[in-house]
């Protein structure tokens, strides 16, 4: 079971692609390093609108409220600020600063709002949330739980009252957006290591992937008061049990890694059922883009055999299977029935409470 290209989009070969967010009604968005966006036709890979953001290259993008099929607003983070585009009217409808003027690293939008975290400034780095009806000012600031570069944000899908960032400072955080306070806000805090991703694999599971290439999933703590601590299940250093270099990321259904070896660099992607990598599945395609990295890759809802991706090689591109592909997934659980995490809990795990260390000495920036 192979891919074959398909089509090639080159921004030229100093203007990294850095990552998708799929508009089914539209195209497909990719974001560049030189402050660009483009709309790609799904099919020839063309482009058939620009956006120009900023002079320099874009940290983060997301469509807001994460919603692929009606979705007309996307928004994008750079150093100087976090931006709202309409794609219709190709017209930037709201522009976010901070006081401190922090470069804007990481973003994520669900349930009618936007998160928005920063680059370390001074003794923190913050994580503002907005309402995306009203642009004017943040509905919450948490602006002393982490004390590195915030490098990603996760709504829960389903349960609007949590929120995850993870952190250069080697912590995820839990937010319960019910308090108001932000001492009380902070529900959970998971030690792990300096942040790459992290997200929901199911409604109480969550998944921590290091710029270190560990990974490991953690339970969420539920509202008792005994100190009983769940052990996470550690993968570790994950390079040679999944045979790559580099972890891209985690995506509902499966996992893409990258290898980066002189020219021969390799694309692959593993099955992953619920919380099984199976990694003896795992589909490889040979030079997808060079010895570059690979900092992104999408495969459509119902159109699994179809895979896009993009790397600092400048590229766009589009790989076909001739036998539809049973890994990738829309979602990781069906985000559509919105609950109560604790509510659907079978088997609840106790609450630990959660403790601050000093910062690392050492700073790991994303890619």
């Amino acid at each position: 079971m192979s891919y074959s290209l398909v089509q090639e989009q080159s921004f030229g070969s100093d203007n990294w692609c850095l990552k998708f967010q799929p508009l089914y009604n539209h195209g497909l968005l990719t974001s560049l390093s030189n402050g660009e966006v483009k709309l790609l036709d799904w099919e020839t890979l063309n482009p058939v609108r620009n956006f120009k953001i900023d002079q320099v290259s874009i940290n983060s993008m997301k469509l807001i409220n994460n919603d692929y099929n009606n979705a007309s607003l996307f928004a994008t983070a750079t150093l100087n600020s976090v931006k709202i585009y309409d794609i219709k009217s190709n017209d930037c409808i709201a522009t976010i600063t901070n006081d401190k003027k922090s470069p804007f690293l990481s973003l994520d939008s669900r349930h009618d709002m936007l998160a928005c975290g920063t680059e370390l400034q001074g003794v923190d780095a913050e994580l503002y949330i907005y309402d995306v009806r009203n642009w004017s000012s943040p509905v919450k600031s948490f602006v002393d739980s982490h004390h590195d570069d915030i490098t990603d944000i996760k709504f829960h899908p389903s349960d609007s009252n949590f929120l995850l960032s993870g952190s250069t400072d080697g912590y995820t955080n839990v937010y319960d957006l019910t308090q108001q306070e932000e001492d009380d806000a902070l529900y959970q805090v998971i030690n792990y290591a300096s942040i790459h991703s992290c997200g929901w694999l199911s409604p109480r599971r969550i998944y921590t992937l290091s710029h270190m290439e560990t990974f490991s999933i953690s339970e969420l703590n539920d509202r008792t008061d005994e100190l009983r601590e769940p052990q996470p299940l550690d993968f570790g250093d994950i390079r040679d049990q999944w045979n790559c270099d580099y972890v891209i990321d985690i995506y509902p259904g499966y996992i893409a890694t990258g290898r980066s070896q002189e020219g021969n660099g390799n694309l692959q992607i593993i099955p992953m059922d619920g919380e099984t990598v199976e990694s003896s599945k795992a589909i490889t395609i040979d030079r997808a883009h060079s010895d570059e990295v690979i900092r992104d890759v999408f495969i459509p809802r119902n159109h699994h055999n179809v895979l896009y991706s993009c790397g600092e090689d400048g590229t766009v591109k589009s790989w076909k299977s001739p036998h539809s592909q049973s890994t990738a997934l829309e979602e990781f659980w069906d985000y559509s029935q919105r609950f109560n995490v604790f509510e659907q809990s079978q088997s609840p795990a106790p609450k630990k409470k959660h403790s601050k260390k000093k910062k690392h000495a050492i700073r790991y920036k994303p890619y």
